[in-house]
C-alpha cells in the first residue's frame, strides 16, 4: 500500500502533507516503441495515473498493478469528466502527497490541454513537470508516408485544430490552404469535414487540392485515405478516429515514402 508523505511541526505539534508532483506525460501517438524514455519511466513508477480513452491498452499495460489508476475519458460528444474535474481531481491526488501521471496522447502543448492543467497546478503552488511526446501533427502524416515538409513540394506548414471551445468550427485558418508550397494539418477535424469542405470551397479553395486523412496512425488499425478537398467529406466516411488531416502537395507523395503499415485507400 502506498503511504503518504508526511511533515511533522515541532512548533505547532501538528502533520502537514507534503504535495506530491505532478506529471503532464506526452504518449505520442499509441505505439509504446514511441515513448520517450522519461514517458516510460514515469508511467512504471507514478503512485496515480490519470488517462483518457485515447491512450492505448499497450501504454495501459506497462502501468505496474500496484499504482491506482483513474479513467478520465472526454470522447467526442460525451465529455463524461469536465476539465473542471479533471483539474480537481489531481489536485486532490497531488495534495495526499502522491505523485501524479497525468497521461496525454500526443504531445501535452499540442492541442492537448496542458497548458489549461500547469496553470491551474501552479497558481496552487504544485510542482509540475511536462514531459514532451510525440505530436500527431508531424508523426502521423509521417506514418502514411508524407512528409509536413519536403523540398519542391513544401518548405512550411502549419498545425491548426478545427475546434474552438464548446465544439464550435474554427475557420480562421483557412486562408493557410491558398498558401503555396505549404502544407496544413488539421487535428480533431474528422467530424467537422463537411463544414470545412464547405466553407474552403466557398472561400475559393481550389477544389482539386491534394488531401490526406490518416486515422490511428502508429496503431495496427492505421487506415490512411488520399482524396482531394472536393472528395473529403465522402473520404471522412471511410474512417474512424482519432485522425489527421493533411492538406498540400505533400500529399503526392503518399505511396512512394515509407510508411507504418496500414490500409490505404483513394477516393476522389
Amino acid at each position: 500500500m502506498t503511504k503518504i508523505i508526511q511533515n511533522y511541526s515541532a512548533e505547532s505539534n501538528t502533520f502537514s502533507v507534503r504535495k506530491g508532483k505532478v506529471y503532464l506525460v506526452g504518449c505520442g501517438l499509441g505505439d509504446v516503441e514511441q515513448l520517450t524514455l522519461k514517458a516510460y519511466r514515469i508511467i512504471r513508477e507514478a503512485q496515480i495515473v490519470l488517462y483518457d480513452h485515447l491512450i492505448t491498452d499497450e501504454i495501459l499495460a506497462l502501468i505496474p498493478d500496484g499504482t491506482r489508476k483513474v479513467y478520465v475519458g472526454k470522447p467526442q460528444k460525451s465529455h463524461s469528466i469536465s476539465q473542471d474535474r479533471i483539474n480537481n481531481l489531481i489536485v486532490d491526488y497531488a495534495s495526499q502527497g502522491y505523485s501524479v501521471a497525468r497521461l496525454k496522447s500526443g504531445d501535452p502543448y499540442i492541442f492537448g490541454r496542458g497548458a489549461e492543467e500547469a496553470l491551474y497546478l501552479g497558481e496552487r503552488g504544485y510542482i509540475v513537470e511536462v514531459v514532451a511526446g510525440i505530436s500527431s501533427s508531424i508523426s502521423g502524416p509521417a506514418c502514411a508516408g508524407i512528409p509536413p515538409t519536403a523540398r519542391g513540394y513544401a518548405a512550411s506548414f502549419s498545425v491548426v485544430s478545427a475546434h474552438l471551445k464548446d465544439d464550435k468550427f474554427n475557420g480562421d485558418w483557412l486562408a493557410l490552404l491558398t498558401i503555396p508550397n505549404h502544407t496544413t494539418v488539421v487535428l480533431m477535424g474528422l467530424s467537422l469535414v463537411s463544414a470545412i469542405r464547405r466553407a474552403a470551397l466557398k472561400s475559393g479553395v481550389a477544389k482539386d487540392l491534394p488531401a490526406a486523412i490518416i486515422s490511428n496512425a502508429s496503431r495496427p488499425e492505421q487506415k490512411s485515405v488520399v482524396t482531394t478537398l472536393y472528395g473529403l467529406t465522402k473520404a471522412a466516411k471511410t474512417v474512424d478516429g482519432p485522425a489527421v488531416i493533411v492538406f498540400g502537395d505533400v500529399v503526392k507523395l503518399h505511396g512512394k515514402l515509407p510508411e507504418f503499415v496500414s490500409q490505404s485507400v483513394e477516393i476522389r
